[in-house]
C-alpha cells in the first residue's frame, strides 16, 4: 500500500507528501519527520501510523486538535479521500495513488459542509475550529515541508 498526504491551498496549489510505512509524526519540533512551522501547529500535533491495508491518525493532545472530515478525533482510521485539518492546513489522503484527481473547489465546499453541520450539532463548541480553515489558511506562505522519511531511526528520540 502507497499513502501520501496532498497538501491544498486556497490558492489550487498542492503539495504531496508521501508516507513512509510505520508512524510519521506530524508537528512544529525539529525531530518530526513531517515539520510544518505554524504557530497553529503544536510541537508534536497528531501522528500518522500506515502499513498493512491502512491509515490511522492519532492527535498527540494538540491544543488546536486534528480535524478529520470537518470532526475533531483522538484517533481515527483514514482512507482515500478523507480531509485532514491541522492548524488552517488542510491535507487530503491519497492511498495507492486515489483520488487521482483533487478539485480545490470541491474541497471547500466540502470542508464548508462538514464546518456547518459540526457548528450546528448539539452541544458544539463556539470555538474557530474547522470552520475559519479557509479564511485563515496559510497559503500566503509557500510551505517546503522538512520530512525525514529514511528508515534510519538512530537520531530520532523515542516517542
Amino acid at each position: 500500500m502507497e499513502a501520501a498526504l496532498v497538501h491544498v491551498r486556497s490558492d489550487g496549489k498542492q503539495q504531496l507528501v508521501p508516507l513512509k510505512a510505520g508512524k510519521v509524526v506530524l508537528g512544529r519540533e525539529k525531530d518530526c519527520q513531517l515539520r510544518i512551522p505554524s504557530g497553529q501547529i503544536s510541537r508534536h500535533h497528531c501522528e500518522l501510523i500506515s502499513g498493512g491495508s491502512g491509515v490511522r491518525i492519532r492527535d498527540l493532545g494538540s491544543s488546536n486538535g486534528t480535524f478529520v472530515n470537518g470532526q475533531k478525533i483522538e484517533d481515527a482510521e483514514l482512507a482515500a479521500g478523507y480531509v485532514i485539518a491541522v492548524g488552517s492546513m488542510l491535507f487530503v489522503v491519497q492511498i495507492n495513488g486515489e483520488p487521482a484527481n483533487i478539485d480545490p473547489e470541491e474541497l471547500s465546499q466540502r470542508v464548508r459542509s462538514a464546518s456547518d453541520a459540526a457548528a450546528a450539532a448539539p452541544g458544539a463548541s463556539t470555538d474557530s475550529g474547522i470552520g475559519s480553515l479557509m479564511a485563515n489558511d496559510d497559503s500566503s506562505v509557500d510551505f517546503d515541508f522538512e520530512f525525514d522519511l529514511s528508515d534510519d531511526d538512530d537520531d530520532q528520540p523515542a516517542l
